[in-house]
C-alpha cells in the first residue's frame, strides 16, 4: 500500500470529524495506525473537511508545500516537518519511526506492525491470526537482521513473548526522558592526554571498532555490549501502600543506581554475578556531532561519558541472557574516566 500512495498523483484526504473552521489536530485520522502510510508516502496531498471544503480553505495544489499545514501537521503528529514533506521509506531513525506509530491503534492489533511494513521497505509475509507482539516482534528482528540498528532496543515496558528485548505493545516506544547532565568534556580530554590512559582508550576504540553488527538469528539476538557487572543489588522494605519494589543497583564502573518496579525480581537475580547492565554498541554511537575534537578516540571518550540507557540482564543456562526489568527506566552514569577505560566489551546471546 505504500508503493500505492507513493505513485498517486494525487492524495486526497478527507477528515470527515473537522469542520469548516476548526483545526484537524482533533482529527481521529491521526490516531489511526494505516493512516500513518497515508501521511507519509504521497509527495501531493490535500486535506479537505467534513463539507468537503479545502482545509482552512486553502488553494494549493499541495498541501505539504504549505509551511503553515506543515507546522499544524508537525504539532499533531509529533513528525519533523523535513520527514513529512520528503519522506523515503527505509530503516533510518528507526526508533523514531516507530515512536510516530506508537501513538496510534489499528482495529486488528497485528495491523500496528504491518501498517509499517511499508514505512520501513521490509517485505515480510503478512499472517493474520497471529499475534501482535509476533507481528511486532517479527517486524523488529528484520529491522536488527537488515541494519543492526540497536535504536529499538531504547524502549520501557512489558517484555514480548517474541523475544525479551522486544517490547509486547509498540506504545513502549512513546517518549522517554533524555539522559542529562552531560559530562565533564575537559575531564576527559585531560585524561586523554596522559599517555597511559591514552593507550588504554586507544585500545578499546580498537575493540569496539572489531566488535560484529548485531544481528538476529532464529529467534537469538547476538549483541555487542559495553557490559558492567552487577556487583550487589539489594531491595529496600516495600511500600504497605502500593506493591511497589525498589533496588538499590552497584555495577562496577558505574554510579550507584536504583530501578522501582511494579512486581518483584526472580530469586536469581539476587544470586552472585548473575546480572549485567549492558550499553548495546553499534559504530553509529561514535558522536558525529562533536566537533571539538579531532581524533576518534577522544569522541568515543566523551561519547562514553554520558549517561545512557541500560539494560539489565540475568544470565541464563548455557551462557544465554535475557531482559529483565524492562517496565523500569534505567539510567547509567559511568565513574568518570576510569571506568570508562576499563569497561568490558562483550558479546551476548539473549532470548
Amino acid at each position: 500500500m505504500f508503493a500505492w500512495y507513493r505513485r498517486s498523483a494525487l492524495t486526497i484526504v478527507y477528515l470527515s470529524d473537522v469542520p469548516d473552521s476548526g483545526s484537524f489536530r482533533s482529527s481521529e485520522w491521526f490516531e489511526r495506525g494505516w493512516t500513518l502510510q497515508e501521511l507519509l508516502a504521497p509527495k501531493r496531498l490535500r486535506f479537505y473537511t467534513r463539507t468537503w471544503s479545502p482545509y482552512k480553505k486553502l488553494t494549493s495544489s499541495n498541501h505539504k508545500a504549505d509551511a503553515g499545514v506543515l507546522e499544524e501537521l508537525e504539532r499533531a503528529t509529533g513528525i519533523e516537518s523535513r520527514f513529512l514533506a520528503n519522506f523515503s521509506p527505509g530503516m533510518d531513525d528507526a526508533r523514531s519511526r516507530l515512536q510516530w506509530a506508537s501513538f496510534r491503534r489499528t482495529t486488528r492489533p497485528e495491523d500496528t506492525a504491518y501498517s509499517l511494513f511499508g514505512i520501513f521497505d521490509i517485505h515480510l509475509p503478512v499472517l493474520y491470526g497471529e499475534s501482535a507482539e509476533n507481528a511486532l516482534g517479527r517486524l523488529l528482528a528484520e529491522i536488527i537482521s537488515q541494519s543492526g540498528d540497536i535504536s529499538v532496543l531504547d524502549w520501557v515496558g512489558k517484555r514480548s513473548r517474541f523475544h525479551s528485548c522486544f517490547p509486547a505493545r509498540i506504545a513502549s516506544y512513546r517518549t522517554l526522558p533524555l539522559p542529562s547532565p552531560r559530562p565533564n568534556a575537559e575531564e576527559y580530554t585531560s585524561m586523554g592526554e596522559q599517555p597511559a590512559a591514552l593507550l588504554a582508550l586507544q585500545t578499546l576504540c580498537r575493540t569496539l571498532a572489531k566488535s560484529p553488527l548485531p544481528r538476529f538469528v532464529t529467534r537469538r539476538l547476538v549483541l555487542p555490549c559495553i557490559a558492567h557487572r552487577v556487583t550487589t543489588i539489594q531491595m529496600r522494605v516495600p511500600s504497605s501502600c502500593a506493591p511497589r519494589y525498589t533496588y538499590e543497583i552497584q555495577a562496577y564502573g558505574l554510579k550507584s543506581l536504583e530501578i522501582t518496579l511494579t512486581s518483584q525480581l526472580e530469586s536469581a537475580a539476587m544470586s552472585r554475578d548473575a546480572l549485567q547492565l549492558v550499553r548495546p554498541w553499534h559504530l553509529k554511537l561514535l558522536d558525529p556531532y562533536i566537533k571539538d575534537y579531532a581524533r576518534t578516540e577522544e569522541k568515543l571518550l566523551h561519547s562514553l561519558g554520558r549517561p545512557f540507557h541500560a539494560l539489565l540482564l540475568i544470565e541464563l543456562p548455557h551462557n544465554e541472557y535475557k531482559r529483565i526489568a524492562s517496565s523500569a527506566l534505567i539510567i547509567a552514569q559511568p565513574i568518570g574516566s576510569t571506568g570508562i577505560l576499563e569497561s568490558d566489551v562483550r558479546i551476548f546471546d539473549i532470548v
